[in-house]
C-alpha cells in the first residue's frame, strides 16, 4: 500500500495565470502493471502549487469510487474548478456530458478531498481535470 501511495503522490497543476489552460492528473497503468499519476500541463510555473497527496479508490456496488486529497503548496488561497473524466478499458470516455465542473477554494497551505463515482461499471480509468 505504501508503494502505491508513493506512486500516487505527485503534482496537480492549477492554472492561475491570465490564460485559462486546462491541466490534467490521470491515473494510468504502466507496462509493469503499477499505477501512477501522470501530469500534463501548459504552465510549468504553477506545477508545484497544488499537489495530490493521496488517492484512494474502492468499489461501491459495481461502480468505482475515487477520492483524491489535494494540497495547496502555495501560501495564498487558490480558487479553481475540477472535474473527473471516466474511461473504459478501450480508452473511450464514458458519459462526458454528465460530468460538470465543481468549484474548489483551497486556503494557503490547506487540503481538501475531492470525490467522484463512475457513471457505470465499465469504467477502468479516470482523470482529474482542473481549470481556473
Amino acid at each position: 500500500m505504501t508503494m502505491l501511495r508513493t506512486l500516487f503522490i505527485s503534482a496537480l497543476v492549477v492554472s492561475l495565470a491570465a490564460c485559462s489552460a486546462t491541466n490534467v492528473a490521470e491515473r494510468d497503468q504502466d507496462e509493469t502493471g503499477q499505477y501512477q499519476t501522470v501530469i500534463q500541463s501548459n504552465n510549468a510555473l504553477l506545477k508545484g502549487r497544488v499537489n495530490v497527496v493521496d488517492m484512494k479508490e474502492r468499489q461501491v456496488g459495481d461502480l468505482l469510487q475515487v477520492q483524491s486529497t489535494l494540497e495547496n503548496q502555495w501560501k495564498f488561497q487558490l480558487d479553481f474548478q475540477y472535474k473527473f473524466k471516466w474511461f473504459d478499458a478501450s480508452g473511450f470516455e464514458i458519459a462526458p456530458e454528465s460530468q460538470s465542473w465543481r468549484q474548489l477554494i483551497l486556503p494557503g497551505r490547506g487540503q481538501a478531498n475531492v470525490q467522484g463515482v463512475a457513471p457505470n461499471p465499465s469504467v477502468t480509468k479516470y482523470e482529474i481535470w482542473v481549470q481556473e
